[in-house]
């Protein structure tokens, strides 16, 4: 089973490519080292950005993906509120392509690694998933504008999603 990873080159991402290729996956990551590490992957790395609609995609229409696990996103919720368009072009465009390219690919999985921003201030602990979600910074926010884009994609695409989220 072949995965692209994006985001593959943060800490979160490179820990989760080198279980996977010690599962047997066979890994691609794409990351465009802002604030990724260069020397934390371990397999084949497409050094890109996803808010480039056309040229990460053309190298990446030869490989033919199982799933997408997507952790490729700016993820400081401070410099977020400062910031704003930053954190929702990068978070939100750059899903939005890997999306269309996973439409156009035909690739059916997707893991989004959402955020504990999206609930805001937890009412009680420990946070359930079922918990209203009401976010307190932009980052907040734009994790939880992606997880409803991936709803449609799922309702118009049929690209099954789960969202990942570290209570």
């Amino acid at each position: 089973m072949k995965i692209l990873v994006t985001g593959g080159a943060g800490y979160i991402g490179s820990v989760t490519v080198e279980r996977l290729q010690k599962e047997g996956y066979d890994v691609i990551v794409l990351d465009n080292l802002l604030y990724g590490h260069r020397n934390s992957v371990t397999c084949p790395l497409i050094v890109e950005d996803l808010t480039n609609r056309k040229k990460p995609f053309l190298v990446l229409k030869d490989y033919r993906f199982d799933a997408v696990i997507h952790f490729a996103a700016y993820a400081l919720a401070g410099e977020s509120m400062v910031k704003p368009y930053k954190y929702f072009y990068n978070n939100i465009q750059g899903g939005l392509n890997l999306l269309e390219f996973m439409k156009e690919m035909s690739i059916p999985y997707i893991i989004h690694s959402s955020s504990c921003a999206v609930y805001g201030t937890p009412r009680r602990l420990p946070v359930e998933e079922s918990e209203a979600k009401i976010p307190e910074s932009i980052y907040g926010e734009s994790k939880l504008m992606f997880e409803s884009i991936l709803s449609w994609y799922a309702r118009l695409y049929n690209i099954k999603f789960i969202n990942l989220i570290f209570l």
